[in-house]
């Protein structure tokens, strides 16, 4: 593979690595995958996320990559401006899509993104009709009827977290909060929570009209206590009928940002894998 450096834009311009397969081995000529922050993670991703994939899809799907800082994050200067951090987050991506086009002709894309990555791979998608498809760790999705019974049932009938619950509330034993654990500083701490997701109904209206439109969809989901059984996605959002558009992998027992090596290395594999199906698939 090859790596470069890259600045897109002349006034405070994004700084990415666009990452293509060597010469003959490209699969799709016309097709880029954009990789994007998680939070305010830099362009190699937690735990080198990005890196990884971005690579792994250059050598093993053949397919060039390019992965960026929004502004603001990493090595992008902040930019002045009056749009919200979500609306300003779909402006660069097309910028960089336009800049992809202009020096590279890739005029498909993909769209991978974790967590508020995933939600502006989302975004971007529902307003630019040159996405093919999106790769979303941890994306939009909502509690079921399912999941609620599946996560709380067990915790209901245990006498250990009852006992734990009660010592909590007398103050005898501390609840650790999640960036204490992972040992993380907690303003690089993103997991997925509801607080700030949009109404269900509009998100499962955005889904329809993608998936209308034919984007091709892979989520990822981890070990969470929102997302907790396999098929959650497809029950959170009927009654659309994503049938072939749509690829769900749930690992139940890996973390939100993927620290386990073998963890990694599996989430890698199975996008690649998904990715160079997809751009093989007759008729793509």
């Amino acid at each position: 593979m090859r790596e470069q450096v890259v600045m897109v834009g002349d006034d405070l311009p994004l700084i990415g690595v666009l990452c293509e397969p060597e010469t003959g081995q490209n699969a799709a000529s016309d097709v880029a995958v954009i990789l994007m922050n998680s939070g305010v993670i830099h362009r190699v991703g937690s735990c080198r996320l990005s890196v990884t994939l971005a690579r792994s899809l250059a050598e093993h799907a053949g397919i060039a990559t390019f992965r960026f800082d929004f502004s603001g994050i990493g090595d992008s200067d902040a930019r002045r401006g009056t749009l919200t951090a979500a609306q300003a987050a779909v402006d660069e991506v097309q910028e960089v899509m336009d800049y992809l086009s202009r020096w590279k002709q890739y005029d498909r894309f993909i769209l991978y993104g974790l967590c508020s990555g995933a939600f502006a791979s989302y975004r971007t998608a529902l307003s630019d009709s040159r996405v093919m498809a999106t790769i979303q760790l941890d994306g939009y999705c909502y509690m079921t009827w399912k999941s609620y019974v599946i996560n709380y049932a067990p915790k209901l009938l245990s006498l250990s977290r009852w006992a734990q619950f009660i010592l909590r509330k007398l103050g005898v034993r501390k609840q650790k909060k999640g960036a204490e654990v992972s040992g993380i500083e907690e303003r690089y701490f993103e997991v997925p929570g509801f607080a700030g997701y949009p109404p269900r109904e509009e998100v499962r209206e955005g889904l329809q009209q993608l998936n209308e439109r034919g984007l091709h969809m892979l989520y990822v989901f981890f070990g969470n206590e929102y997302y907790v059984y396999q098929r959650q996605f497809v029950d959170c959002f009927k009654p659309v009928a994503f049938g072939d558009n749509l690829t769900i992998i749930h690992r139940p027992h890996a973390t939100h940002i993927l620290s386990e090596p073998e963890d990694r290395a599996s989430v890698v594999e199975s996008i690649t894998r998904w990715t160079r199906q997809l751009i093989h698939q007759p008729g793509v």
